[in-house]
């Protein structure tokens, strides 16, 4: 039980890190299929002298004009810049007839070269704009620096297109997204770790809570199982009290499983509040009465603060919360015990041994064992009925006890 914390933790950690890198892959192989179909598209306009639209690629092919050498080994020689050299000398040494795609110096490329005899003389676009014979292209300082015109001096043409920022891009996103992933990972395995630790704790604490439950169930079934093999055998024969001691044993055992199934009831949302107009101080009156002859036999002092309030609830249910409350400080009271009510408050409180600070926390936790290893059913169903009416309850530390204060203002 105690590994369910690391199973949670390395569970949801590694599932937000494989979908987040999931999502990378994704990522990039959607980027870049797009630009090299973008790539290829730009350089297939260019072989086939087609006019570009906005709407055909991202990319404008940049061009390098190769011209013929004359008979007497003179020319135009071109004036080249270093990456226009580079792409050149790697064309002499790969001699590619279609598109490729090559790494130079550490830049990347769609390089297409076009002979002269696929070189239209009528209509060539370079940039985007038609070029015919007496056009020429001038020099500058990002594309071609040499002027030519399209006559038989062209040899052939190197059209590129450069996506080097584009897979920079790319590079830096899939470092966003491990980053990423990494720390959202981590965060998601540090909650699955707390909520696999309370998971823990709530196993241990359900498994106590149905010891103790079992055990208190086992009490009475002995009580009444005792008397009946006694009266069977014809040992008891004071049957008045044998009658009183397994019709008690009955009501404490009916009573347990009944709170036992009605939290279930609640938590399955199978409980329907059937609400009505009802007087609460004569409500905190009616479930005081069925205590009259334990206060007495404790001695007991009880202070009435009630005033006449009306409001809207589920009379059945609320006599079954506000009694557990009466129960529990009728229990562990020493000397009183103080019932007052508002228009929007109902306060219950008692004179008892001083609460540590943990069972104050847990008081209404339904499976939590307190030291004295009663399991608190009675006030974990009031809570839950006070809540299914839209109220709030708390437990305060007194100077001398603890008060259970229902607020019925709407949370």
């Amino acid at each position: 039980m105690n590994k369910i914390r690391y199973r949670i933790a390395l569970l949801v950690g590694s599932s937000v890190i494989v979908t987040i890198l999931t999502v990378m892959i994704i990522f990039n192989i959607t980027i870049n299929r797009k630009t090299e179909r973008d790539a290829r598209s730009a350089l297939n306009h260019m072989k086939k002298n087609s006019e570009m639209t906005d709407s055909d690629s991202m990319y404008t092919p940049e061009t390098i004009m190769i011209p013929k050498e004359s008979d007497d080994g003179s020319g135009n020689s071109p004036i080249l810049t270093l990456k226009e050299k580079s792409i050149i000398d790697w064309y002499n040494d790969n001699e590619i007839e279609d598109i490729a795609k090559t790494t130079i110096d550490g830049n990347t490329y769609y390089i297409l070269y076009i002979d002269s005899g696929e070189i239209a003389r009528d209509n060539i676009y370079v940039y985007g704009t038609a070029l015919t014979d007496d056009t020429s292209i001038s020099s500058t300082d990002e594309y071609s620096v040499f002027s030519v015109t399209f006559d038989d001096s062209v040899e052939s043409m190197i059209a590129y297109v450069d996506v080097t920022g584009e897979l920079k891009m790319i590079k830096r996103m899939d470092l966003f997204f491990i980053l990423t992933a990494l720390l959202i990972g981590t965060l998601s395995a540090v909650a699955g770790f707390f909520v696999g630790r309370r998971l823990e704790q709530n196993q241990l604490a359900q498994k106590q809570f149905f010891e103790n439950t079992s055990h208190e169930l086992k009490t009475p079934l002995t009580a009444i199982q005792g008397y009946a093999e006694g009266l069977e055998k014809g040992v008891i024969t004071d049957l008045p009290h044998t009658a009183r001691v397994i019709t008690a044993q009955t009501s404490k055992m009916s009573r347990m499983i009944e709170e036992i199934l009605c939290i279930a009831r609640i938590e399955s949302g199978a409980v329907r509040l059937e609400t009505e107009d009802i007087a609460l101080d004569e409500l905190i009156q009616n479930c005081l009465m069925p205590f009259e002859g334990t206060v007495r036999s404790k001695g007991l002092n009880v202070r009435l603060e009630l005033a006449p309030v009306k409001l809207t609830g589920d009379v059945d249910k609320l006599e079954h919360a506000v009694s557990n409350l009466l129960i529990n400080a009728v229990k562990y009271a020493k000397n009183y015990i103080s019932v007052s009510c508002s228009s929007n408050m109902i306060c219950i409180s008692n004179d008892c041994e001083p609460l540590p600070d943990d069972s104050l926390k847990h008081i209404f936790d339904r499976f939590y064992t307190g030291r004295d290893g009663n399991t608190g059913i009675g006030l974990s169903l009031a809570k839950e009925i006070i809540e299914l009416h839209g109220w709030h309850i708390s437990a305060e530390r007194t100077a001398d006890g603890v008060s259970f204060i229902v607020r019925m203002n709407k949370l």
